[in-house]
C-alpha cells in the first residue's frame, strides 16, 4: 500500500486543511458566543449601581461569556413587571417589592442582595431635639406613599415603632416629599430619607439632620436586590450563575478600589457632578459590605423577617408558604471569591 504524501496531492490536502480550520473556527466561536442579558436597574444612572458598572467596564460579563445591557430605571418604571413580563432578564428591585409581587402571583425570586443594609431611614433636624422614635410622638412625619399602596418608609416605621410599642396613632403621618419641601419649611418635623440620596442633599445645603435608622431598633430589610423569574432560573440555570457571579465581583472590585470606581460610575452617571456621586459610593459603602458573611449573601431569617413585617401590616394579603419561594441561594453558594486570587 503506497502512503500518500501531502506532494502527491497538494490541493485535496489544502482542502481538507481549509475544511477543519473552518470547523475548529466555527466550534470556538460557538463556544465563545456572548448570550445576552438585560439588566433593569431601579433608578437612573448613578453610584448607586457602580458594581454593575465595573463588571462592564472590567470586562467581568464578557469573562462569562454574557452581553450585558443596562436599562435606567425611574419614576414610571416598574422593575418587578419588566422582568416578570421579559422584558428584562435581570431586576435590581426593593426585597418588598420581590415579596409583595410574588403574593400577587408574580413568579420573582431573589438570588443576591447587592444591599445587605437598607438605606431608609428617618431625619430630624438638628435643633428639634429628635433623636429616637420614642420623639415620634405628637409629631408630623413624611413616610407614607404618594400614590397610596405601600411605601417601605412607612412599613419600616411602624414595624420600629411596634418593636418600641409606640403607638402610630399618636403619629401624623403626611406622604413622604422627595423634594422635602415641608421639611424644610417646618411643616415636617421628621421625614423619611435614603441615607444614600436625599441625606446627601441636605448635607449639602448645610444641614446636619439627626438621623434615626430603624437597623438600630431590630428592623433590618436588605435593599436593593437582585432578581430573576422562576422560569430563568429553571430554563438557563448557567446563565443565572454566570450573571451573579460576573455581578458580585463587580462590587468585590468597585468596593476594593473607590477611586477607580467612581471614574467608571462618571462614565454613566445621569448626573455628572463627582462629588455627589463620590458622596454617595461612600455612604453605600457600608450597606453593602458589612463586614459579615460575603458581598451578596443572604439568610433565610432576614426573607422570614421582612414577610412577616409585610404580613403583620396587612401589605400582603396571601402567606407566601414555603418562604424558600421568594429566594434561592444557589447562585450565591457557587460564587467563589477565593478563586479570583
Amino acid at each position: 500500500m503506497k502512503i500518500p504524501r501531502f506532494s502527491d496531492n497538494g490541493s485535496t490536502f489544502f482542502v481538507y486543511l481549509l475544511i477543519l480550520l473552518t470547523l475548529s473556527l466555527s466550534m470556538q466561536s460557538r463556544s465563545m458566543a456572548q448570550d445576552p442579558v438585560t439588566v433593569q436597574l431601579k433608578w437612573v444612572h448613578q453610584a448607586q449601581f457602580a458594581g454593575f458598572y465595573v463588571a462592564v467596564e472590567k470586562g467581568f460579563y464578557m469573562a462569562e461569556h454574557l452581553d450585558a445591557t443596562l436599562i435606567e430605571g425611574g419614576n414610571k418604571v416598574d422593575a418587578g413587571r419588566s422582568v416578570a413580563s421579559g422584558t428584562a432578564d435581570f431586576g435590581v428591585m426593593a426585597p418588598e417589592e420581590i415579596i409583595i409581587k410574588r403574593s400577587q402571583g408574580l413568579h420573582l425570586k431573589a438570588i443576591a442582595a447587592i444591599y445587605r443594609r437598607s438605606a431608609v431611614a428617618y431625619l430630624a433636624r438638628s435643633e428639634s431635639g429628635i433623636t429616637r422614635p420614642q420623639d415620634f410622638i405628637g409629631k408630623t412625619v413624611a413616610a407614607a406613599s404618594q400614590h397610596g399602596g405601600a411605601s417601605e418608609f412607612e412599613f419600616q416605621l411602624v414595624a420600629m415603632m411596634k418593636n418600641l410599642g409606640l403607638d402610630m396613632a399618636s403619629v401624623k403621618l403626611v406622604p413622604y416629599d422627595p423634594g422635602y419641601a415641608g421639611f424644610y419649611s417646618g411643616a415636617v418635623d421628621v421625614t423619611g430619607s435614603y441615607l444614600t440620596g436625599g441625606l446627601i442633599k441636605m448635607r449639602e445645603k448645610g444641614l446636619t439632620p439627626n438621623i434615626i435608622w430603624p437597623g438600630d431598633y431590630r428592623v433590618r430589610f436588605y435593599s436593593d436586590t437582585l432578581a430573576t423569574t422562576d422560569d430563568m432560573i429553571a430554563d438557563h440555570p448557567h446563565r443565572v450563575t454566570r450573571f451573579v457571579r460576573a455581578t458580585l465581583k463587580g462590587w468585590r472590585t468597585a468596593v476594593g478600589d473607590p477611586a477607580g470606581t467612581i471614574d467608571i460610575v462618571m462614565k454613566y452617571a445621569r448626573i455628572k457632578d463627582r462629588a455627589l456621586q463620590t458622596a454617595m459610593f461612600n455612604a453605600l459603602l457600608p450597606l453593602v459590605h458589612t463586614g459579615e458573611d460575603r458581598i451578596g449573601w443572604m439568610h433565610a431569617a432576614a426573607w422570614r423577617n421582612m414577610h412577616r413585617v409585610l404580613v403583620e401590616q396587612g401589605i400582603i394579603k396571601q402567606v407566601i408558604d414555603p418562604i424558600e419561594q421568594i429566594y434561592d441561594l444557589r447562585f450565591l453558594e457557587k460564587d467563589d471569591p477565593e478563586r479570583e486570587q
